[in-house]
């Protein structure tokens, strides 16, 4: 048995990634639903709850949506959403979750799809679960919007098992979601640590626990630069790890071309 070539490699590295042009990169900040807390919460969450232990996924109302759209290297909008109201920014997910698709005609009769690779620290088993389940409370509100149900249904779907068709992005293996920590070192890490270690800026407009004391004080705004910030930092490390692990694998913007990057930031 003989090692491959470094040219072969490249070339295979290059095909691997031929399917993924588009990425979308995203954070979300959340608070404790004090409504559905009081309302059904056991004995056992009480106690973790009054121990200040991490409380379980359905009890986490989203505040804020801070996403990066990317298309052949290209970043197409850089934006931080803050609300009140959590069904505005579930919704927004969706609608920029299916924005970030491309679509070509091959033929009179079919259409092709470029699927996004989401990119995320820990959102394989925060961010996208939080996602998923607090939709559920807002989804019979979207019926009138074809689009966004169609994108749920293709990020739930379970049944393209090898992803020859579409993304199974439910799938903790997929190719689809690449979450940092869990799928390039194989452990969680926190998101500042890594940046850390790339000397990467981050962490710069508050912490996570002041998140709920911004919400309840109506400084919005705050958390939605909190949030951005992740967002930015994130695709920093991972162009930072696309270039100096990956060799360039993935079409991914340049690290000091994000760095430059600001976000725009919409309380509605």
């Amino acid at each position: 048995m003989s090692l491959w070539s470094w040219e072969e490699i490249q070339e295979a590295r290059k095909e691997f990634a031929r399917d993924f042009k588009n990425f979308f990169v995203f954070d979300i900040e959340t608070v404790k639903d004090n409504h559905m807390f009081n309302t059904i919460a056991d004995e056992k969450e009480v106690e973790r709850d009054q121990n200040g232990e991490f409380l379980s996924i359905p009890f986490h109302k989203v505040v804020s949506i801070s996403y990066m759209i990317i298309k052949n290297s290209e970043v197409k909008e850089f934006r931080s959403i803050v609300s009140e109201n959590e069904q505005i920014l579930l919704q927004t997910f969706w609608k920029k979750f299916s924005e970030a698709h491309s679509f070509k005609t091959e033929n009179r009769k079919r259409s092709i799809s470029i699927f996004p690779v989401l990119i995320t620290v820990n959102g394989k088993d925060f961010d996208i679960p939080v996602i998923k389940a607090r939709t559920l409370k807002y989804v019979s509100a979207f019926e009138e919007n074809q689009l966004i149900k169609k994108f749920i249904s293709i990020f739930l779907d379970k049944f393209n098992r090898w992803e020859d068709g579409y993304p199974r992005y439910t799938n903790r293996y997929t190719l689809f979601h690449i979450d940092i920590p869990v799928d390039i070192f194989g452990r969680k890490i926190s998101l500042k640590n890594l940046c850390y270690l790339c000397s990467i800026p981050v962490k710069q407009e508050g912490k996570g626990e002041s998140v709920e004391d911004y919400y309840n004080d109506g400084e919005l705004l705050k958390i939605a630069k909190y949030c951005a910030e992740d967002v930015k930092a994130t695709a920093m490390l991972f162009s930072y790890i696309n270039s100096h692990l990956l060799f360039n694998t993935y079409p991914f913007p340049d690290f000091d071309m994000i760095k430059q990057l600001e976000p725009e930031i919409e309380e509605k």
